[in-house]
């Protein structure tokens, strides 16, 4: 159950025992009725772990989720959900008609705004669904809490912070009868907890305390790019005069990024130059200054200015015994083609059904590793083609002007022209 208040405008209810089932007739004297199977332990509440949790929860899997945080993220990290994602979402239970601003894809464009080339997905959307949307992420997060209270087997605890996760023998299946199992321990609000778990999932993030404790290393990090991201509300006027599109502009003085969410919240993110530091980047007269060229910024209220270094990083292995890695606990990548929050998801759609088979019907463990067969490749896949965007975007002066000049070219071409404008990947 959650331990927070209700919305604002929603009368509070009692709480209810996560788990609680219909009372059965007390069994004869003399006997007992079997324990029951301890419950999947997801560790972290955003968007990946409220997915897996609904789905486990839908299949009638007990569960515990442990959320550092007593409150969701007041601002958005991801922007960006492709229809494959929304149906994720859909399947958790949320409702993604109206969930954000629709969106096909992306221009790139030059230093002045010209358009060089648009990039459009190479899929089409399910049916159903739209092909993408911008959304605001904690609109998501609210829309999926809401969703697991329904779930009398979800137990969500908020302000719990995993500090340690021992796994305890037994055969390499999953079902109650083995005696394997994970202790789970750290701190909450009224102090120490522990949790016994049939499996751990991790989907606490790119800085993973389960990833850490699983001893599971990251391999990749050839990309490593430090951006500013500024998260702003801007006034109606000056929103009117902003484009519509998300924009990838290739300035090599200054890389930067336009998002327009939903209104009235607009993004921007800029790399940082050798030799300035996230501290002065980030003061008020820093910022200003860089939203400057793009709008007025007595426009805006500036709601978030980070920074944050980009990486192409996955996980070497994504199950370790009885624990598992999903979202950004078993990958990350660049944000160029906005499918960081998306590739976390389709993990929860193929590990639920995995993990129900071995919490609930004492699958072998090794039924979980098709989960990372299934998912790293399309994974890898993913994070090479944003790496291969994010290069593109911020190429040194030298090489912009190459790039420049050759898409112009392109454009006066017909055939190539009508690529440009539909370029699929």
């Amino acid at each position: 159950m959650f331990r927070t208040p209700p919305p604002e405008g929603r009368p509070a209810r009692a709480p209810r025992r996560a788990g609680r089932v219909r009372r059965r007739p007390a069994p004869p004297s003399g006997s007992a009725l079997p324990a029951a199977p301890p419950p999947v332990v997801v560790v972290g509440l955003g968007p990946v772990g409220g997915v897996l949790a609904a789905l486990l929860g839908a299949r009638g899997v007990r569960v515990v989720v442990l959320e550092r945080d007593a409150a969701p993220h007041s601002t958005p990290r991801a922007a960006h959900l492709d229809g494959e994602a929304l149906r994720c979402l859909a399947a958790a239970g949320v409702e993604t008609a109206g969930l954000g601003r629709p969106l096909d894809g992306f221009d790139l464009v030059d230093r002045r705004g010209h358009l060089l080339l648009r990039g459009r997905p190479a899929q089409a959307a399910p049916p159903g669904f739209p092909v993408g949307i911008l959304m605001y992420q904690p609109d998501v997060e609210r829309a999926l809490r809401r969703r697991l209270t329904a779930l009398p087997t979800v137990d969500v605890r908020l302000g719990h912070a995993v500090e340690s996760i021992r796994e305890r023998g037994g055969p390499q299946t999953g079902g109650p009868q083995t005696g394997g199992a994970v202790d789970v321990s750290g701190t909450g609000p009224g102090g120490a907890f522990a949790v016994e778990a049939a499996l751990v999932v991790g989907c606490d993030g790119a800085s993973s305390r389960v990833r850490e404790a699983a001893g599971v290393a990251l391999a990749g990090g050839g990309f490593e790019q430090a951006w500013l991201v500024v998260d702003a509300l801007v006034d109606r006027p000056a929103r009117e005069r902003l484009p519509r599109r998300l924009l990838q502009i290739a300035d090599p003085a200054r890389p930067s990024t336009y998002v327009p969410f939903p209104d009235p919240r607009r993004r921007w993110e800029f790399r940082l130059r050798p030799g300035e530091d996230a501290e002065t980047i980030c003061r008020p007269s820093s910022v200003r200054a860089l939203l400057a060229p793009h709008v007025d910024p007595d426009a805006v209220e500036v709601e978030r200015a980070a920074v944050y270094t980009f990486h192409d990083l996955v996980a070497e292995r994504w199950r370790a015994g009885r624990v598992v890695l999903a979202g950004d606990a078993a990958h990350q990548m660049p944000p160029f083609l906005g499918q960081g929050l998306g590739a976390g998801l389709r993990d929860a759609w193929a590990l639920a059904p995995l993990v129900a088979a071995v919490a609930q019907g004492g699958a072998a463990l090794g039924r979980l590793d098709t989960y990372e067969a299934e998912r790293r490749p399309h994974v890898e896949a993913t994070v090479r083609q944003a790496v291969r965007l994010g290069r593109l975007v911020t190429l040194p002066a030298p090489l912009a002007a190459v790039r420049d000049a050759v898409l112009r070219a392109g454009w006066r071409v017909p055939a190539v022209r009508r690529r440009l404008l539909d370029v699929r990947g």
